[in-house]
């Protein structure tokens, strides 16, 4: 935005904002709002984070303006990554058309345009929520590939409607594996591992007694994060889900950690070493990864023998406690430099 646009951009916002107070309209995207336009100077100054604060990430704002009309229309706001505040109703994407031009394709064309941005960006699933009475923003997140996930309840109670956009699936293939990003969607093949008593008796976690369990926390884990890296693992020959595959960054000792979790009927094929070893491959080439640590139980003798496949070595001895404190166990640490 720049001083070329001042005149055009009052006009629209003081259209928008009187259309909000009479009719009690959704004031979409909430950037353009937060500042009094009127004081140019200010308004642009404020416009964007720049950098994380107060629970705000870094953005970027864009006008839509009609070529052919010299008329703007609309605005994109572009959350360039997720935190706690909005990984559930927030988004990626905020969008909005001033009253006048609803209804005419702009909000198709201009989520379009911010898509683009967004690959620029590094977003390879860009979550968009809407209103789950909005049925025309719904239309235009669908019309640019949107795939409904779920609807939630946002911080006011309100229902909200999740979709994702796919603009670039991060996969790491091996001979038998195909591992990819977790979604929320995957919650139900999760069950095959999640709700085994054998499966987790060394894990921190405990198993869960319905399918759906996991949907308290998969919507909260962005599929974009470059420090927390989820992946789903699935046998190339029948597609079933073998299990879990993770790497957790930790910035304080640059050193990544790795986890997993099989169903049960997938142990002892090698699976996890096959896996793992190009995890974290993946990681060293696309993240920078050099460090890589690993725990297991005494008692666990399957994962320490991964531990040493992976070309891991012993450490130092350690102990760890489920989460709900119901036991403790004596632990390895086996770490890896690359």
């Amino acid at each position: 935005m720049s001083y070329e646009y001042k005149d055009k951009l009052i006009e629209m916002l003081d259209e928008w904002k009187t259309d909000i107070e009479v009719n009690n309209t959704n004031h979409s995207p909430w950037a353009i709002f937060k500042n009094d336009h009127h004081d140019f100077d200010k308004y642009l100054e404020k416009l964007e984070v720049k950098e994380e604060k107060d629970g705000l990430v870094p953005d970027s704002t864009f006008f839509c303006l009609d070529l052919d009309r010299d008329r703007l229309v609309g605005a994109v706001n572009i959350r360039h990554y997720l935190n706690g505040n909005n990984y559930l109703t927030g988004g990626h994407i905020g969008d909005g058309i001033r009253p006048s031009e609803r209804r005419k394709g702009y909000a198709t064309a201009m989520i379009g345009l911010a898509l683009e941005e967004c690959r620029k960006l590094g977003i390879n699933k860009v979550l968009m929520v809407c209103d789950a009475d909005n049925y025309g923003s719904e239309k235009s997140i669908i019309n640019n590939g949107g795939i409904f996930e779920s609807e939630v309840a946002s911080e006011t109670g309100a229902k909200e409607k999740r979709f994702w956009i796919t603009l670039n699936e991060e996969t790491v293939e091996t001979e038998r594996l195909i591992l990819r990003r977790l979604m929320p969607s995957n919650y139900k093949a999760m069950a095959a591992w999640d709700m085994d008593e054998c499966v987790y008796k060394y894990l921190m976690g405990s198993a869960c007694k319905n399918p759906e369990e996991p949907l308290s926390w998969l919507p909260k884990k962005d599929p974009n994060s470059r420090v927390n890296i989820l992946m789903l693992v699935t046998e190339k020959n029948d597609g079933h889900a073998v299990g879990i595959y993770a790497l957790n960054h930790d910035k304080s000792r640059d050193v990544w950690t790795l986890s997993y979790v099989n169903r049960y009927e997938d142990w002892g094929k090698g699976y996890t070493t096959e896996g793992i070893k190009a995890l974290m491959d993946h990681a060293v080439r696309n993240y920078g990864a050099h460090s890589f640590e690993g725990e297991c139980a005494k008692a666990n003798a399957g994962s320490a023998a991964v531990m040493k496949k992976l070309g891991m070595t012993y450490d130092h001895d350690s102990f760890y406690s489920k989460s709900d404190g119901s036991e403790t166990f004596e632990s390895e640490v086996y770490i890896l430099d690359k």
